[in-house]
């Protein structure tokens, strides 16, 4: 054991003998001296930890930048600002939902319809060239005694005296355009 050694647990014995009155063994004395070792190393690595925990702090508080706000115009502008964005998409979504399944809804009618009627599909020019009215809460077709020649789809009937029949065309074999 190195003199400057010997002399540190000497001295470490006489401050336990004058501090509790008893004399402390070697072996003690010993196994103290390196407990006050290792305790000066973890000492030293706790400093350097806390040092860089202080620059990173330090980092942190100067990236960060200091929202304050000072009324409740401010504080009602931010959450405004916050909240319309998303209400706006909800709305928009809940729009497109309604949309899509009043669309899908009239589809599956416009779908019934059609295998319900087979012949819906002559009747297409009368539904796009005629003329309906209402009276008295009861809708009516508005159609004019057809004149000589050909008679206009939706426009147009023919009266059939022999056998008593109104006779409405379906559909046009000219070439010329319907009018109103």
């Amino acid at each position: 054991m190195s003199e400057e050694i010997g002399e540190r647990l000497n001295r470490l014995k006489g401050k336990y003998a004058q501090k509790y009155g008893t004399l402390m063994d070697d072996w003690t004395s010993m196994v103290l001296e390196e407990f006050r070792e290792l305790f000066e190393q973890l000492t030293g690595q706790v400093k350097d930890t806390t040092e860089i925990i202080k620059e990173a702090q330090f980092k942190i508080r100067k990236s960060q930048r200091v929202f304050q706000i000072t009324s409740g115009k401010q504080a009602w502008l931010l959450g405004l600002g916050i909240a319309v964005p998303i209400a706006a998409a909800i709305t928009l979504i809940a729009i497109l939902i309604f949309y899509l399944a009043y669309t899908e809804r009239r589809f599956e009618e416009i779908r019934n319809a059609v295998n319900t009627y087979e012949n819906l599909k002559d009747y297409t020019v009368l539904s796009q060239n005629g003329r309906v009215t209402e009276k008295k809460k009861v809708r009516y077709l508005v159609l004019k005694i057809a004149p000589e020649g050909e008679p206009t789809p939706g426009l147009h009937f023919v009266f059939d005296s022999k056998k008593q029949e109104v006779l409405v065309p379906l559909n046009q074999k000219s070439a010329r355009k319907t009018a109103k």
